[in-house]
């Protein structure tokens, strides 16, 4: 009955392989998110790069946070973005796009971009994450 009970909480065997499960779709998504956005920012125009995941707790959802140049600003960003093919993002993406501010599709995905101002003039962050809510509480749907 021990054993029944903690593996309903997560804490019996098998937990450490639905832990690895979700720890390599969060690769590959994030995988996926530098890819989106390698052509406008080049591994020379970033100051740093950030993986986040939900693997420790929502059992989905991945996000990758890059901090660029500090000499580049978010009009050359959003313009350099734009020419590479990203769009505004509409109202009609997923609920999960709704921090977008600008969305490219590749293959069947739909990747958003937010922009955010990095503390005292640090930088620039720009936040890439899936906008087509194929990963949630319902479980991973994307392709």
């Amino acid at each position: 009955m021990l054993l029944l009970a903690s593996s309903l909480i997560g804490c019996g065997p098998g937990s450490d392989d639905g832990d690895q499960v979700c720890l390599d779709r969060a690769n590959r998504e994030n995988a996926l998110f530098l890819t989106a956005v390698a052509a406008v920012l080049p591994p020379g125009g970033r100051a740093s790069v950030d993986e986040w995941n939900g693997c420790d707790s929502a059992d989905n959802g991945a996000t990758l946070s890059v901090l660029v140049s500090p000499e580049l600003r978010r009009d050359q960003l959003w313009r350099a973005f734009v020419e590479e093919g990203w769009t505004p993002a509409s109202k009609a993406c997923a609920p999960g796009c709704a921090e977008a501010q600008l969305v490219r599709r590749m293959d069947k995905r739909l990747i958003g971009i937010a922009f955010e101002e990095a503390a005292r003039g640090g930088g620039l962050f720009v936040t890439v994450s899936a906008a087509d809510g194929c990963w949630d509480d319902d479980g991973y749907r994307c392709g």
